[in-house]
């Protein structure tokens, strides 16, 4: 996880020893709301991972929330997959440790615990007795590690890598 951060700060050209205004994250609020490049355990087409964070800065270098994902794929004409993770998660803002001098860039990794919900349906609805239907959930952990970039003191985007609804989300970030 660190050296996903450290390479990220490194390929945003950044000078390594100066400050940024993410040196301190206490009583910020941060909302991540984007996609997902690929997900777990789904091969074909159809459906695209939908992400969403919202953490609080409670310490200099800590914020913790919330997380919630969505995917939902048809296979063929009968098959429908639906999967569905929410949780808390907590983060590391690496910022300070790093020297990242971008006053816009925000460099973090964190864990979280996460429920997974999936249902799988075969058939048109009507005869689901007959075709079956399958469903199940899970506790599991989820880790993350990823950067924003703001464009203003309120918005941005962010890219992360993890184990939550999928390998890569992109979108845009709100700081308030």
């Amino acid at each position: 996880v660190l050296a996903a951060m450290i390479l990220f700060s490194v390929l945003t050209k950044n000078n390594l020893f100066a400050q940024s205004q993410f040196n301190d994250v206490k009583g910020i609020n941060l909302l991540n709301a984007g996609i997902g490049l690929g997900s777990y355990g789904l091969n074909g087409t159809g459906g695209v991972p939908l992400a969403a964070s919202f953490e609080h800065g409670f310490s200099k270098n800590i914020s913790t929330g919330i997380e919630v994902g969505f995917i939902q794929r048809k296979f063929a004409d009968s098959w429908k997959y639906t999967y569905v993770m929410f949780g808390a998660r907590g983060s590391y803002h690496f910022n300070e440790v790093l020297n990242v001098s971008n006053p816009k860039l925000d460099v973090y990794g964190g864990v979280g615990l996460l429920y997974r919900h999936f249902k799988i349906k075969y058939g048109n609805g009507e005869l689901d007795d007959y075709y079956g239907k399958a469903s199940d959930g899970a506790v599991t952990i989820d880790l993350h590690a990823g950067g924003r970039y703001m464009f203003n003191n309120n918005v941005g985007a962010f890219a992360e890598l993890g184990y939550g609804i999928s390998p890569i989300k992109l979108g845009a970030s709100l700081k308030f």
